[in-house]
């Protein structure tokens, strides 16, 4: 069970860095300005003030800046994941590293992430954050 824990974490740390690096290259999702707008006009249809769009702001600033980060740190790595892979001889031991380290980096930015989220909510009144929840469970439907 391990074994097929430790390949699953492996594609999926191959394949978000993956994705991270495609996000830098035309994913409008990732445009910071876009986020900073899609952001800030969520933040007013729900009422936010001057005050708490300017320091929620901040936030989606550091979650951005630390993304950036993240992609430029891992640029270039699924092709040398990949490049390995078909090798005659794989680097089994480069390869299960690899693994190792990008999922660490991917778990820590997690939770640098979650922690600026908190303090997202924390920066919203008790109503705004129950405005967000029905917005949310709205479009879920």
């Amino acid at each position: 069970m391990k074994m097929r824990w430790k390949g699953v974490v492996a594609i999926v740390a191959v394949v978000s860095v993956g994705m991270l690096s495609a996000c830098k290259h035309g994913h409008h999702g990732c445009d910071p300005k876009m986020l900073k707008e899609h952001v800030d006009a969520k933040l007013k249809d729900i009422g936010a003030s001057g005050e708490q769009r300017a320091k929620i702001g901040g936030i989606t600033d550091g979650i951005v800046a630390d993304l950036q980060e993240l992609q430029q740190k891992n640029k270039g790595i699924s092709q040398k994941f990949i490049g390995c892979l078909l090798l005659d001889k794989p680097n089994s031991q480069w390869l299960h590293a690899t693994v190792d380290e990008k999922a660490q980096e991917l778990v820590a930015f997690a939770h640098r992430t979650v922690d600026r989220l908190i303090d997202v909510s924390g920066n919203l009144t008790p109503e705004q954050r129950a405005e967000l929840r029905q917005r949310v469970a709205e479009k879920a439907k």
